[in-house]
């Protein structure tokens, strides 16, 4: 049985586990057809029976269906939901709002702006938008998500009476650049980091060090793209310390990103993910290892590969992936 601690998520006075759920999968899209919407739901479940009370998800994830399941699926339960604004829907942030709000079935804990919005959106105007549906009583907190430091701070100059409590960022061992300014920032400011895809969607469980990763559409925009990506100094530390310890190689990444004071949010597929997932919680891993781990990987701690864009996709189908899956 896992032991359940918890913390503070930023200055909300919100107390969360050590680790969160990512539901990018439960949109039903982009990653494969290996499971079905009864085992996203599931999964979900398992996760909350297991210890983990905070879930993130988007409108974008499968166009509301994300929301839907972990709506459907948390309804009765207690936990922090969080979800974000598609950037396409930047113009009519307070129907995104109803509409998630709806779809989840509840107030929404956290409403995070997915991405930084192009240049045509007026920031000032979107951010006291969402003020509004605080005031409204249909938001609690208002975060952001993929903002560098640069536009970290000028969201929260926009806000007139809110705070930016959170920033959720692609971080991983081997997506590390969000350390350079951004994390410091955010410890100073007491600002929540959340880390998204904190396994680098499959890279770090193991099951592909010695294969190729399973093409999905999700995986099609990673830079890593197969088990070799790794350098083998790391995989093979991550490996020794698995079998030493008795802890799986995904448990020792999300307690590496757990070490940092970021709040990882794997996702899962099935019950057993998820499970697994909340075990890492519970694992003993002397601290010395996550250090030889920053020494090992610190060649993607500044200048890692970005989200790429393959270039097999035409644009026309590439806007349709990204909407679904991001």
């Amino acid at each position: 049985m896992v032991k359940l601690e918890y913390r503070e998520f930023g200055k909300t006075g919100l107390k969360i586990s050590k680790v969160g759920f990512g539901c990018w999968q439960a949109g039903m899209s982009a990653w494969g057809h290996d499971y079905t919407r009864r085992d996203a739901g599931d999964a979900i479940i398992a996760a909350h029976e297991n210890g983990i009370n905070f879930f993130d998800t988007a409108e974008a994830y499968g166009s509301g269906i994300s929301e839907k399941i972990l709506g459907e699926s948390l309804k009765g339960r207690d936990a922090i939901i969080a979800t974000k604004l598609a950037g396409y829907n930047s113009s009519v942030v307070e129907k995104s709002i109803e509409r998630s709000f709806r779809n989840l079935g509840r107030t929404i804990d956290l409403y995070q702006v997915h991405w930084v919005p192009s240049i045509y959106t007026n920031l000032g105007r979107l951010f006291r938008a969402i003020e509004k549906s605080v005031k409204a009583g249909k938001v609690q907190h208002i975060g952001v998500s993929n903002f560098p430091l640069k536009y970290l701070e000028k969201a929260q100059n926009f806000m007139e009476k809110e705070e930016i409590v959170s920033d959720q960022v692609q971080y991983s061992i081997v997506h590390r650049e969000a350390e350079t300014e951004l994390l410091q920032y955010c410890r100073k400011n007491r600002i929540e980091m959340i880390a998204w895809s904190p396994l680098a969607r499959g890279e770090l469980t193991g099951k592909y060090f010695n294969s190729r990763m399973p093409f999905t559409l999700s995986r099609s925009l990673n830079s890593f793209t197969s088990g070799h990506s790794l350098s083998q100094p790391l995989k093979e530390y991550l490996q020794e310390q698995s079998a030493s310890l008795g802890v799986p190689i995904p448990a020792l990444a999300i307690r590496y990103i757990i070490s940092k004071g970021i709040l990882p949010i794997p996702g899962a597929k099935n019950p057993l993910q998820a499970r697994q997932n909340s075990e890492a919680m519970d694992a003993h891993i002397p601290e010395g290892i996550f250090g030889r781990i920053d020494s090992l990987s610190m060649q993607y701690a500044t200048g890692s590969p970005k989200l790429l864009i393959p270039r097999a996709i035409p644009n026309t189908l590439l806007r349709i992936v990204m909407s679904r899956s991001i």
